[in-house]
């Protein structure tokens, strides 16, 4: 085989195609011949097809997969470049089935911002775990969809605001077993549904972390991560509070450059031979933005925040109000957001005023139960404004 390499002896890359049997029949056939074939290729599809068939307690006889359109789901995802600078991630989404429970794969480059069509299988037990990363050190991850045939679906990738979600593709934390508890939050998920975000806090100086835990006032832990514990906490009733602290540089991440979170809830012991899962709240946040992450100066904007327990939580109670302050300043003045209680659930909306000349919208919003429950949140930068 001749060289393929450089004139310097250094590599060269090397385009490898995937195709199937009666196509590489014509191609071996064409190359036995002598005949040159041109390719054009795709670098970024604008579709895929994520296909997934099961063959309990055996290999199938019959190995080809033909699903007609009411068998797939058809779902448009849009990924959002909120850096606004194009920039490669990696995307993929994991099959998980009662046939074979653990997920395999490899994550494909994917260019942002982009938008595109995909085919999902949804046969008996077919779940999809979904993870997104933007650059080398950003993640969304999911947590376990199902979807419908026939059905249609929109999903949005690292959309503002970014912020802490306690989701359920978090894999653990919020949790009590016995007197230790761990907790565990990441500091920049999406406004897709459901979208935990993670950072690279210990090899991207871009990004830093800090989590902290205090029982009755006194703190008990402090850590360089999402994650920080209360071990051999009281038996009895008291009062917690978890405080996370984060900062990305504006000239790598543009947006989401500050964060301040605080959970409280109250707790006394659990059984010591399983895990219940703490009655932390979460909050959500709804604003429409271009795929840059950012809106107009000078117009209207609704604006929707929402409010609900992490799921499985144990020991919750009412969700009551909501608040909402905005901050054209980076946080240096807020105004309070006068906030319309929806009809369904603990959700509420209201409407800003962008004001011709800001370079940006910082939030400050918070939810309160009548357990002694709380979550703020508290995000400059949150959305740009063009």
């Amino acid at each position: 085989m001749d060289w393929f390499g450089t004139a310097a002896y250094e590599d060269r890359p090397l385009a490898v195609a995937t195709v199937n049997t009666a196509d590489a029949n014509r191609l071996a056939a064409g190359a036995a011949r002598g005949l040159r074939l041109d390719l054009t290729g795709t670098r970024f599809t604008p579709y895929t097809y994520d296909l997934s068939e099961g063959h309990p307690g055996a290999i199938g006889t019959d190995l080809v997969l033909r699903p007609d359109e009411d068998e797939l789901a058809t779902i448009h995802s849009t990924f959002r470049m909120p850096t606004k600078r194009k920039e490669l991630g990696g995307e993929f989404r994991y099959s998980l089935t009662d046939t074979f429970r653990v997920g395999f794969g490899f994550k494909e480059w994917i260019a942002f911002p982009a938008e595109r069509t995909e085919y999902v299988s949804t046969g008996t037990g077919q779940r999809w775990h979904e993870s997104v990363d933007l650059g080398e050190s950003l993640e969304e991850r999911g947590g376990q969809s199902v979807y419908r045939g026939g059905s249609r679906a929109d999903l949005d990738w690292f959309g503002p605001v970014w912020h802490p979600w306690l989701g359920t593709g978090l894999g653990w934390g919020q949790q009590r077993t016995g007197n230790q508890l761990r907790f565990n939050t990441p500091g920049w998920g999406d406004s897709g549904g459901d979208h935990t975000g993670f950072g690279d806090v210990w090899n991207d100086a871009t990004m830093t972390q800090y989590t902290e835990v205090y029982v009755d006032g006194v703190r008990v832990d402090r850590r360089k991560s999402s994650g920080a514990y209360a071990w051999d906490a009281p038996a009895a009733e008291a009062a917690y509070r978890v405080v996370t602290d984060t900062a990305l540089d504006a000239d790598r991440w543009r947006l989401g450059t500050k964060g301040h979170s605080e959970w409280t809830f109250r707790s006394a012991e659990t059984p010591s031979d399983r895990v219940t899962y703490l009655p932390l709240l979460n909050l959500g946040f709804d604003v429409a933005t271009d795929l840059d992450g950012d809106v107009r100066a000078g117009r209207r904007l609704p604006v929707g925040i929402s409010a609900e327990y992490v799921k499985g939580a144990a020991g919750t109670g009412t969700i009551g109000t909501g608040t909402l302050e905005v901050s054209y300043d980076e946080g240096a003045t807020w105004t309070k957001v006068a906030l319309k209680k929806s009809p369904r659930g603990a959700s509420w909306t209201g409407e800003l005023r962008i004001p011709s000349g800001a370079g940006s919208v910082s939030l400050r919003a918070g939810a309160s139960d009548d357990r002694g429950g709380s979550v703020t949140q508290e995000l400059i930068r949150a959305v740009g404004v063009k």
